[in-house]
């Protein structure tokens, strides 16, 4: 690779591959590419603040706020203002979105194994080894 050439451009191109090929699978799902969201809320114990999720996401606050406007206009979320701070809102997955999170399972494994054809086991595991690296490179506090 050369020294000039953007990490990013590569890692855009495979993201948004990947998440076409998934609204493709979950087309008949109508959350405009907000699957994620939704597997994140099935492996919370309960609900969670927007802020919560955000972290979650590793996206700002106002840009859940949107998506989670969306998603609860699609009968997926449950909003709840908390009683003793109305600023805060716990989010959790409707009854109908607990139906679909084991068909977006199901098109999530698809997907990855769509992705990883022809790719050994050991490359994966590198694949992942060195995303992991740049992430803590990148995130680390250099003086």
């Amino acid at each position: 690779m050369k020294n000039t050439q953007l990490i990013s451009e590569n890692l855009r191109l495979i993201n948004y591959l990947y998440n076409k090929n998934l609204a493709k699978e979950l087309s008949s799902i109508k959350v405009n590419h907000h699957f994620e969201v939704l597997l994140i809320l099935a492996q919370q114990k309960g609900p969670i603040t927007q802020n919560k999720l955000a972290e979650l996401l590793h996206v700002d606050k106002s840009r859940v706020v949107s998506i989670v406007f969306s998603l609860e206009q699609r009968k997926m979320l449950t909003v709840k203002t908390n009683p003793a701070d109305r600023r805060q809102h716990y989010i959790s997955l409707s009854p109908h979105a607990l139906l679909s999170i084991p068909y977006i399972e199901k098109k999530v494994k698809e997907v990855n194994e769509l992705a990883n054809t022809g790719i050994s086991e050991e490359k994966l595991d590198t694949f992942f080894e060195v995303a992991e690296a740049i992430m803590q490179n990148l995130t680390k506090n250099k003086h």
